[in-house]
């Protein structure tokens, strides 16, 4: 027997005795989005760049947690540093895709830092910008990863460095253009 077809015939039951089943239409929107976002890799693309960063620092630099569908959230990459962990986070919402940075500082002080329940986490919100999965090109996750690698520093952000790289690369493109003249 199939294996998804035996845990139908014990989680649905399951799930209906619960009252945890919930209607499948509310998720329609959002299941579309997961589709998007499996057709393209893009965690698995995401998550290939930050073992490429991670390798070549020698130690882990970034942490990142991809998340199942049917959730709201996608995948987050963390840079910790300090008392601030620095974040990129692909989300889904109503109106689509949407790609976060933010930043979470964690004052953990005395006792306070082993109980976690009371610490104070603050998130801070920094960019924020819908995406479209099938348009993302290895140097628009090049330029998160180096965005969030500076700390959300504002040098370094992501409409100058994605126009940098688009001008380098239309520059590299007209150069055999010119040769070939």
């Amino acid at each position: 027997m199939d294996q998804s077809r035996s845990n139908e015939y014990w989680i649905s039951p399951l799930l209906k005795r619960l009252d945890l089943v919930h209607d499948g239409e509310a998720n329609l929107p959002r299941n579309a989005y997961w589709k998007q976002i499996e057709e393209c890799q893009l965690a698995e693309r995401i998550g290939s760049m930050v073992i490429e960063v991670n390798r070549a620092a020698g130690y882990r630099v970034l942490e990142m947690v991809d998340f199942l569908p049917p959730q709201k959230n996608v995948l987050r990459v963390s840079f910790p540093r300090s008392r601030v962990k620095h974040n990129l986070e692909i989300v889904i919402r109503e109106s689509g895709i949407v790609l976060m940075f933010s930043t979470t500082r964690l004052e953990a002080t005395g006792w306070r830092r082993y109980v976690s329940i009371h610490s104070t986490r603050s998130r801070t919100p920094v960019w924020e910008q819908p995406v479209y999965p099938g348009e993302i090109l290895e140097q628009h996750i090049q330029a998160w990863v180096s965005y969030l690698l500076s700390g959300l520093d504002k040098k370094f952000r992501l409409d100058q460095i994605l126009h940098a790289s688009i001008n380098a690369n239309t520059d590299l493109e007209t150069i055999p253009r010119k040769i070939s003249a």
